[in-house]
């Protein structure tokens, strides 16, 4: 992992891009291509004109509209507690961002996990890993906090509010509470304001993956702690439908056609019609309980098999496994490269792992291992798929690759960037600059 390669990533000229740019935002209404932030009363139609860039609960992510724009790495560093900010094409970290808890509070310090761009890229949460309910905003154009926030309201209190999911039609996000081993809760916030607006009470403890369907009419959640399970919840009354009770549940996700959600449980996947709530299928597999990825046309997608050092590759149209490739120790994620979504990088995110696993989406095998930090536990690539982050969870420093080569075999290590103990989270945002020439 200490090998240093020279990285050159392909220069655009500035003013082409800053003109692509500004002819997309002449058109406010073309799905998502306009900049700002979400704001109270706007349309369906204004909402879902703006740029979504956060690929991990998020099903849609929109690459085309950032293609060529500068931008910067953010880790999350939870327990320094900090954001690194990181400069891809020299190699290193430039910032850091300081991450306080609000006025008044005692908490133990950090806790800020995952990275999570608000729709329109202006504004990004750092989200809950912690026994505490904080939240962060940081403002993109000046890559600083702007809002310290505390989720706990009505009475209920809040407790690590991990993973985010955005609605597709409306300026709204849900976000559960991980530790919580009695409770189950959903807070949705408001994108506009970015405060908690309110909370939903589940018959599961410990939300974990909550994410609504593409109309916004449901929002399923897997729950971590016992019982075990998923909850499904009606948007509209913020009442909840059902909870389906499943032997080791843990990881969700949602295919990219928004037909079917995902369960990673003990030995299999159990998929729910999002649009009747019911269980379709329960597919066997070894292992069990990685998060998942699937291809943008939802024909496979990706589950880690954490328990047997693999991942599984699931037909969607037949609903069944087709093929377990061996990985690596804790298999968990895929994540797949924009710019070519043949090939992602997939994490094996053991503590006494030090190994991100290259995956051909198409013939369905693993080309090489490449040697990060110790681990690796999120990846983030930039729109052009030239570079990537990989978080390494055991370490103080993340590892930059350099993925442009054509030939997947030839990605490798440019070297180890400056983070904090415990870099988790990690997004590709646009930079200051390039954000306020389009806003």
């Amino acid at each position: 992992m200490k090998t240093k390669l020279a990285f050159a990533v392909s220069a655009i000229i500035g003013g082409l891009i800053i003109g692509c740019v500004a002819s997309a935002q002449s058109k406010p209404h073309i799905k998502g291509t306009k900049f700002g932030a979400p704001t109270e009363g706007m349309s369906t139609e204004e909402y879902q004109s703006l740029v979504f860039l956060d690929p991990q609960n998020t099903i849609r992510s929109d690459w085309h509209a950032v293609k060529g724009m500068s931008g910067y790495f953010l880790i999350d560093n939870q327990g320094e507690p900090t954001v690194s900010v990181v400069d891809y094409n020299q190699g290193k970290t430039i910032k850091k961002i300081q991450m306080k808890d609000p006025e008044g509070t005692s908490f133990q310090p950090g806790g800020n996990h995952h990275i999570f761009v608000i729709p329109g890229a202006r504004y990004a949460w750092s989200s809950q890993r912690y026994e505490k309910d904080v939240f962060w905003t940081i403002d993109l154009t000046t890559q600083e906090v702007v809002d310290t926030f505390r989720l706990s309201m009505n009475g209920k209190t809040v407790i690590a509010p991990l993973h985010i999911g955005f609605a597709y039609t409306q300026p709204l996000a849900v976000t559960g509470n991980i530790l919580d081993k009695k409770k189950g809760y959903l807070t949705l916030l408001s994108t506009a304001t970015r405060r908690p607006v309110d909370i939903i009470e589940l018959s599961c403890p410990g939300a974990r993956d909550a994410m609504f369907t593409l109309d916004d009419s449901k929002i399923f959640t897997t729950c971590q702690q016992e019982p075990k399970g998923v909850s499904i919840v009606d948007v509209k009354t913020r009442k909840e439908i059902k909870m389906v009770p499943i032997k080791g549940g843990r990881a969700g996700g949602m295919t990219p056609d928004g037909k079917y959600f995902m369960v990673g449980a003990t030995g299999a996947v159990v998929l729910f019609d999002t649009a009747t709530g019911d269980q379709v299928k329960s597919i066997e597999v070894p292992g069990g309980g990685g998060n998942f990825t699937c291809l943008p046309d939802s024909s496979k997608c990706y589950a880690g098999l954490r328990k047997a050092n693999a991942v599984a590759v699931l037909d969607m149209a037949k609903l069944e496994l087709m093929k377990v490739i061996e990985t690596g120790l804790n298999a968990n994620r895929l994540y797949l490269n924009p710019a070519n979504t043949r090939y992602g990088l997939f994490t094996n995110e053991s503590g006494k792992s030090e190994t991100v696993s290259i995956i051909d989406t198409q013939l369905d095998v693993k080309i090489k291992d490449i040697i990060t930090g110790l681990g690796p536990h999120n990846v983030a690539f930039n729109p052009e798929g030239t570079a990537a982050v990989v978080s390494t969870k055991k370490e103080d420093v993340a590892t930059l690759l350099d993925t442009s080569a054509a030939d997947p075999s030839k990605w490798d290590v440019i070297d180890e960037v400056d983070a904090g103990i415990q870099n988790n989270g990690v997004r590709w945002v646009p930079s200051p600059d390039a954000l306020k020439k389009v806003l």
